[in-house]
């Protein structure tokens, strides 16, 4: 009788144990609540405390990576549930959108820090996949820790790896992206080529405000996908190629650069082949359609059009749907402009842009006179 009350007295307490760890576990990650950001702000100035908000979008692997492997870490939620009223939106849903245009997020993840009025205190944009290292940044974009003295240090000649790297993040966190620039070029002349590829220096290839496309980094990495796949992992080298060929190719779309022929589409077409990225065959439509566009064969742009935009999400239907239609102009025969036009007249009701649904069906009745 005795060992079963001491057997069973000790079940308990292993139980007890396992729950006060499952408890602890539970508490330790980031605490993000289920707030509007306006119950957000008024929380946070209840409790004397600034606001977080996790941007995301359903589509960005960064955001997973970020959501699943770094925000839950005790550390960096122990750091963030002190300071913070934590939120999270998509930026494609609900308040999302607004929240959006309002604070300027165009990249994802985006971060905001806000203060309690919803005054935009700084932001930290792209994935950091080490929690300490995200603890870093917030501190350096919330001013906690200053760049000053690391501009003389480096000015004087201070290279040793640890500092330069910690001196790059501080710049990239405080926004500092010329001066950045300039101390990756130096780091990345005295690397060897084994060590460019190291997950230590991955985030200077990450974001495109220090390394942007065309830069001798980005040439680098196309040139040496495989063994970056191999140093950093494949999950974040293919989000990184993903998103760079997307806005890319989107911005020749849209038509941002005016000097683009099909000779810049051929060589990004190259570029996307030789990465070799799976599922991402919405990419290569892109190319097909701005092929068609600037040989202005309107058959190709055609095919392309139509497996582009009938499932394409909102927002971006709001900037690229309009400029292939009129690029073509004259091109387009009877039977294609009617498909257009139906294509436009079937969106209008779906999307729920007021602005975008009343455009499409104007857009409509113009294409009758293309």
């Amino acid at each position: 009788m005795k060992k079963i009350i001491l057997l069973s007295a000790f079940i308990l307490t292993i139980l007890f144990i396992v729950s006060s760890l499952f408890i602890t576990s539970l508490y330790a990650q980031t605490k993000f609540q289920e707030l509007s950001l306006t119950k957000a702000l008024e929380l946070a100035k209840s409790e004397k405390k600034l606001v977080f908000i996790d941007c995301y979008t359903s589509w960005c692997g960064p955001c997973k990576i970020m959501a699943k492997e770094v925000l839950p870490q005790k550390e960096v939620g122990d750091f963030l549930n002190e300071l913070f009223v934590c939120v999270k939106y998509d930026m494609e849903e609900g308040e999302g959108p607004e929240l959006a245009k309002k604070y300027k997020v165009d990249a994802y993840p985006t971060f905001l820090l806000l203060n309690a009025d919803g005054d935009l205190i700084n932001s930290i944009v792209g994935m950091t996949p080490m929690g300490g290292e995200f603890i870093y940044k917030v501190k350096l974009a919330l001013g906690e820790i200053s760049t000053v003295k690391m501009d003389s240090m480096y000015a004087v000649g201070n290279r040793m790896t640890r500092f330069v790297l910690s001196y790059l993040k501080a710049l990239e966190a405080t926004k500092q992206y010329d001066k950045a620039k300039v101390v990756t070029t130096d780091l990345m002349k005295n690397l060897s080529d084994s060590q460019k590829s190291y997950a230590t220096y991955w985030f200077l290839y990450e974001n495109p405000k220090i390394s942007p496309v065309g830069s001798e980094n980005i040439n680098y990495l196309l040139r040496h996908v495989d063994n970056f796949r191999k140093g950093v992992g494949v999950e974040p080298v293919n989000a990184k190629l993903t998103s760079m060929f997307e806005n890319q190719l989107e911005d020749m779309i849209r038509g941002r650069n005016k000097t683009i022929d099909i000779a810049d589409v051929e060589v990004v077409e190259k570029n996307l082949k030789a990465c070799n990225l799976p599922g991402k065959d919405y990419l290569y439509d892109y190319v097909a359609l701005l092929k068609g566009m600037f040989s202005y064969d309107a058959d190709v742009a055609f095919a392309a059009f139509m497996k582009i935009f009938p499932t394409m999400k909102e927002e971006k239907l709001n900037y690229l749907y309009f400029r292939p239609i009129t690029f073509l102009k004259g091109k387009w025969d009877d039977q294609q402009k009617k498909k257009l036009i139906d294509l436009s007249l079937k969106l209008s009701p779906e999307v729920k842009n007021v602005v975008l649904q009343d455009g499409l069906k104007y857009f409509a009745k113009e294409i009758k006179k293309f």
